[in-house]
């Protein structure tokens, strides 16, 4: 009888001992997804280039940029968005902001089938700065990937314009000549440090192209916004920001601000 009770005793105290355990355990899983769910705030400063870092295809992530980039479109007025995609796509994108229809968001979706930004959490992420960001105008600084489809497609969309000759045609064929040479010229050179350089250099084209007083939001992999790192799968160059900062600190009193987001 003595035993019994004992044992019940023990088994009262491990209940009590496992059920506070599950209060504790849901009172961290409440905070730590509360802090989760507080959105990132916009920055104020004298800076004209706000880079964020993510991981691709993060559905979070993807709210956290839609909330910073709402944020500083309504509040402090940016409309230019800086993001790690083609020329092409990018202006795809601005085509579809300014259409009736959802079929270049879908078609851009279809071409980049197989990559981690392949995800429906995408889809919502553009529809919703649609929505809510009208004006946003997209501008796309990596190489031109997917030079196969969508480059090959952006072609005949100037073709049928008579733009071979423009302005626009120069921009995308050098984009489109910069995806051709990452995806076809690895035996020759260190194509993830050509990548690092081509970002650059695309960067600069359309930040410096734009009003004196116009600031932007960009948003990249993480790799590309990581102070003083190194390039992608690359270590014979500095990576994205690196190089933006050097170039930059020599024009302006300002410095880039970059986070990266979780």
């Amino acid at each position: 009888m003595r035993y019994t009770i004992a044992v019940m005793k023990s088994h009262q105290r491990i209940c009590t001992s496992f059920v506070l355990f599950l209060c504790v355990l849901c009172i961290f899983t409440t905070v730590c997804t509360s802090c989760r769910s507080v959105p990132p705030q916009a920055r104020q400063s004298d800076s004209r280039i706000y880079l964020y870092g993510e991981t691709h295809g993060q559905p979070h992530i993807l709210q956290q940029e839609l909330a910073l980039w709402q944020q500083y479109y309504h509040e402090q007025g940016f409309r230019h968005l800086f993001i790690e995609v083609s020329y092409f796509m990018a202006q795809y994108l601005n085509l579809w902001m300014q259409s009736d229809s959802d079929d270049y968001l879908y078609y851009i979706y279809d071409c980049i089938d197989g990559t981690q930004t392949h995800v429906p959490a995408f889809l919502d992420f553009y529809k919703a700065i649609k929505e809510t960001c009208p004006e946003t105008v997209f501008h796309g600084t990596d190489v031109g990937h997917q030079y196969w489809s969508m480059g090959d497609a952006y072609i005949e969309y100037l073709d049928a314009l008579g733009l071979r000759d423009s302005e626009e045609w120069n921009a995308f064929a050098e984009n489109y000549t910069q995806g051709w040479n990452f995806y076809n010229e690895g035996e020759q050179y260190d194509v993830f440090a050509y990548r690092e350089t081509c970002m650059v250099q695309n960067f600069i084209r359309a930040f410096d192209a734009l009003p004196a007083d116009e600031k932007i939001m960009g948003i990249y992999g993480s790799q590309h916004t990581i102070r003083n790192g190194r390039a992608w799968n690359s270590d014979s160059e500095p990576n994205m920001i690196t190089q933006l900062r050097t170039y930059y600190a020599d024009r302006y009193d300002w410095d880039i601000y970059a986070d990266s987001l979780k």
